[in-house]
């Protein structure tokens, strides 16, 4: 079964989207550059693809409806306030997309968010986003030391802007238990707990075999 989860970090805040888009848009551009040569005409340097975008449109539906493909319905406005603020607080996305050959679970920047509401369906909200791939990155600081005789240069690694190493994680996708998990991470069934002791925050159920929403990201000993 196909499912979409937008959230931030390693789950601790997000939302599967009730209603799937009708398609969903990769973009894959290239970068590379072209240049003309005196005596041999124009050639072309290769470079690395732009960022990877993904764009889609859907709704936030009011009311529930066998179309719904998530097992919580909140209200339109609370999908929009959760976007909306984080793109305020400068948060990058998380985007999980499961049950296609196409499967994303990688970290994004919303380029573009639009919402509207449509005559005759009041309640329910349209929108439109635009996602682009985040690359993480680390800046060189160079320091000049001048002396009397020459001129020496030292080199500093700067501050890296990437998150500190994650800690192991499992996506849940649909069947998943927390024995199952367990018994595949873990190499003993028994062992659940430990998962759920760690994910407390996110799991309402402590049983074993209870099911667990797909799209969430529980974090492993």
């Amino acid at each position: 079964m196909y499912k979409m989860y937008l959230g931030i970090g390693l789950g601790e805040e997000g939302f599967i989207l009730p209603i799937l888009p009708e398609k969903i848009e990769f973009n894959e551009s290239g970068n590379n550059k072209t240049y003309d040569i005196i005596n041999l005409g124009e050639v072309n340097s290769i470079n690395l693809p732009k960022l990877t975008e993904i764009s889609f449109e859907s709704f936030f539906p009011k009311y529930r409806a066998p179309y719904v493909g998530s097992k919580q319905l909140f209200e339109p406005s609370f999908y929009i306030s959760k976007i909306r603020e984080w793109r305020e607080q400068n948060l990058k996305i998380r985007l999980i997309f499961i049950g296609s050959p196409l499967k994303v679970n990688d970290l994004f920047t919303i380029e573009d968010f639009k919402f509207y509401e449509q005559a005759g369906e009041v309640g329910d909200v349209y929108y439109s986003i635009d996602l682009k791939r985040y690359r993480p990155h680390f800046a060189k600081k160079v320091i000049i030391v001048s002396n009397d005789k020459t001129n020496i240069v030292k080199k500093t690694i700067g501050s890296r802007t990437v998150e500190k190493a994650k800690s192991k994680t499992h996506t849940v996708i649909n069947g998943d238990t927390l024995f199952h998990i367990a018994k595949k991470y873990l190499g003993d069934g028994s062992r659940w707990k430990e998962i759920y002791n760690l994910n407390k925050d996110k799991l309402k159920n402590s049983e074993p075999i209870h099911p667990i929403y797909p799209g969430q990201i529980l974090k492993l000993p």
